[in-house]
């Protein structure tokens, strides 16, 4: 599945030059869906949700330069403020996104 994923991230993010992150991106997300969903082999109907929760990691990452990240900035003794968004949400809140999608495959934990 991981492979699937990172193919049509790579076809869907033509202009992107860095493929070690979306080797990663792609990985990380089969092992979020697998956890979440409590199984070892993922389903071909959640190569879609695969594919988005690998972009939504990407773009977290990206997400998180300072330039982006930076709320506000006072002079007179030196305050930085951040902004919360994409970069701020754990895996949980992600993987809320596909909620509907993945407990459709959810098996229970004995």
């Amino acid at each position: 599945m991981k492979e699937k994923i990172l193919a049509k991230l790579q076809e869907l993010r033509a202009d992107e030059e860095n493929l070690a992150a979306m080797e990663f991106a792609a990985g990380r997300s089969v092992e979020m869906m697998q956890a979440y969903c409590n199984i070892d082999e993922l389903p071909e109907e959640l190569l879609g949700v695969g594919v988005a929760l690998a972009g939504m990691l990407m773009d977290s990452s990206a997400a998180a330069t300072p330039s982006q990240k930076a709320k506000s900035i006072k002079e007179g003794d030196v305050s930085v403020t951040f902004a919360e968004g994409v970069s701020g949400e754990s895996g949980q809140e992600m993987l809320a996104c596909f909620k509907v999608e993945l407990d459709r495959f959810r098996r229970m934990d004995w």
